[in-house]
């Protein structure tokens, strides 16, 4: 288990507090290195805004765990998901982490959806949703290894650059518009990982991404998931999505 004098390193390198972001990404880490350590976890395929950031980089810190499960029938999908959970939540605690699975884990319509509060040593507890939804076709993953400075190397399966960048787009920010999807989307433009297509959908709504943009304090709902060098990016961040959609986009 990873000592807190290491926490406290890592706080000062990722210039970070150390709760929750810290914590929380060491559980994070640990519990998808012992995931996809399994059999069978092959069909969970790791993406949204926290594969981002462990699979591509991105600098904000992540409250949850998101995957998609395919190649599983929907009657199945509670006892599949959970017959790894046990086995990976047992594992966790044998290195000195406590796991509690809330009550209100359940099957969701089309998938499942569940809170894990993890603890160790003398810091306060820590919650991540986990949610996970399902495909009816198989569909092909991407292998990658994730090295990081919490726990070794391991492999994640994860979702397709391409149909990740989909559902964080056309499906989440749409949809949803929360803060942390409008900074996933400009680190996706950053970090070039749009399509030539992706780039022509996205332009057409364009101005309707703006227009909501500029409803949100992103200063206040992303300055704690967020370290100290990215603070001035979202001091005025619907003005820098803006610049950064446009100078990706004028060309088309």
């Amino acid at each position: 288990m990873i000592t807190a004098e290491t926490i406290e390193r890592l706080a000062k390198q990722y210039q970070m507090s150390v709760f929750p972001n810290i914590i929380r990404e060491y559980f994070e880490h640990v519990f998808l290195a012992k995931l996809y350590s399994l059999p069978g976890a092959e069909r969970l395929l790791f993406k949204g805004g926290t594969a981002l950031r462990i699979v591509y980089g991105s600098p904000r810190f992540s409250e949850d765990l998101d995957f998609s499960l395919f190649g599983v029938t929907q009657h199945d999908v509670k006892q599949t998901v959970e017959n790894l959970f046990v086995k990976v939540l047992a594992d966790m605690e044998q290195i000195g982490v406590h796991v509690d699975l809330g009550e209100k884990s359940n099957e969701t319509s089309g998938g499942y959806f569940g809170v894990a509060t993890f603890k160790m040593l003398d810091y306060q507890p820590v919650g991540v949703e986990i949610n996970i939804s399902t495909r009816s076709s198989n569909i092909r993953g991407e292998v990658d290894s994730v090295a990081n400075d919490f726990v070794p190397t391991y492999t994640v399966v994860h979702l397709s650059q391409e149909e990740l960048v989909e559902e964080k787009i056309f499906g989440a920010l749409l949809s949803r518009k929360k803060p942390r999807d409008f900074y996933d989307l400009y680190f996706i433009m950053r970090r070039g990982m749009l399509s030539l297509q992706q780039k022509t959908k996205l332009a057409t709504v364009k101005v309707n991404i703006i227009v909501e943009a500029n409803k949100i304090d992103f200063r206040t709902e992303l300055g704690t998931f967020l370290p100290a060098d990215q603070q001035n990016i979202v001091r005025d961040f619907s003005k820098t999505l803006e610049n950064e959609m446009n100078r990706q986009l004028s060309p088309l």
